[in-house]
């Protein structure tokens, strides 16, 4: 970024309220989650395991920048998302053995964690969790870095969760239609009361340095959405293809309302994913946030195992399941891979950095048929080819 260019900082903040400082649950807290879709908690605040996870935070980070590939930790074991650049602005695969950083399992399944997940949930004990993914946010080091606004449901078609490796979103003007809009959101409000009633699990960002990144629009997860808010959140291809909208936005200007949650180290944030979102990190301005968090077990499932989302199919490794601390937790691993199955292509096990590697003749990842294969073949190789 040259010197005659701003660094860009939001415009209004969200910070955590002295009010809401009861710990747990509290109906307070509730309330406020209800209302605005998002909660600031300061549990964890001063917590001895926060300078841990700090410090692994940024170990890991910095072995995942680009020029060092696979050596100093090998980041094809995990899943990096990554920018234009390759710069690392979110790193899945922190409890894999192969990361060397235990604390973030150690963490995951420690008393001071399950005691939060326990006055959040109701009495959720170990024994009947599941095991979910953890996820760390970080900032690329060059070039400014923001992603588009989103939800996190799928507010379209049929409401079934996409998968990240065969994303078809935008390819169907009839999903986007009004009609089939409302159904949706229809689903989506009820399962928002369902959910704050239950609380059959947690997720939260927890920052482990000071964070600004994470921008929403309060109370966007419960009331429908405006035509500006459609213009920003409608895909391009299908507004190409005639789908009605109110052009609004001009792709860089802030939304009406929107906010930055600003997290100080050891506050959390507690949130809708339905509320509408984006994340936007700068060089030199330190994101290092862990999200993490564990959901109740709904009991066996009689349904054969799907392909995994690219996004969790390195948390297939068995390595994976050998390395957690404690037998209940691989009890919940077992719960979440019996569910759950490795695709037979590179798109379903690698992001696009590790797949470039393959075809420049590197066996990476889970160094089986498919990856010798590929890399023997080289550019040769083609999109979702499977094993000869």
């Amino acid at each position: 970024m040259s010197s005659s260019q701003s660094v860009y900082r939001a415009a209004a903040f969200a910070d955590f309220k002295p009010e809401l400082s009861a710990p747990g649950a509290t109906p307070e807290r509730l309330a406020h989650l209800e209302e605005h879709g998002f909660v600031i908690i300061n549990d964890f605040v001063d917590n001895p395991w926060i300078p841990v996870l700090r410090e692994a935070g940024r170990r890991v980070t910095e072995a995942c920048a680009p020029e060092n590939g696979y050596d100093e930790i090998d980041c094809s074991k995990g899943y990096v998302h990554r920018t234009g650049n390759d710069e690392p602005w979110a790193i899945r695969g922190l409890i894999h053995p192969a990361f060397g950083e235990p604390c973030f399992a150690e963490f995951h399944g420690s008393p001071d964690f399950l005691s939060f997940v326990h006055s959040w949930c109701g009495g959720l004990e170990p024994e009947d969790v599941v095991l979910g993914g953890l996820l760390l946010w970080c900032n690329p080091r060059q070039k400014e870095n923001k992603l588009s606004w989103h939800r996190d449901v799928t507010w379209w078609g049929t409401g079934e969760r996409y998968f990240a490796q065969r994303d078809e979103r935008g390819s169907d003007p009839e999903a986007y239609s009004e009609e089939v809009e409302k159904k949706r959101w229809e689903e989506i409000r009820a399962n928002n009361a369902k959910s704050l009633k239950e609380r059959n699990g947690v997720s939260m960002f927890l920052a482990l340095a000071d964070d600004e990144c994470h921008e929403l629009i309060p109370g966007s997860h419960n009331r429908w959405r405006t035509p500006f808010e459609h213009d920003v959140l409608l895909p391009k291809a299908v507004k190409e293809q005639g789908v009605p909208h109110t052009p609004s936005w001009n792709g860089e200007d802030p939304l009406p309302g929107q906010v930055a949650i600003r997290l100080k180290a050891g506050e959390a944030l507690i949130r809708n994913g339905a509320t509408i979102h984006t994340g936007h990190t700068v060089p030199g301005r330190e994101r290092n946030t862990l999200s993490i968090g564990w959901s109740k077990w709904s009991g066996p499932s009689e349904e054969e195992p799907s392909v995994s989302d690219v996004r969790h199919a390195w948390q297939l490794d068995p390595a994976v399941r050998e390395a957690l601390p404690h037998e209940w937790m691989k009890t919940a691993w077992d719960r979440w891979a019996e569910r759950t199955k490795l695709g037979d292509t590179l798109e379903d096990r690698y992001p696009g950095f590790d797949i470039k590697r393959v075809k420049a003749g590197e066996v990476i990842g889970w160094r089986g048929e498919l990856e010798r294969q590929a890399a023997a073949a080289g550019e040769a190789w083609e999109r979702f080819q499977t094993v000869s």
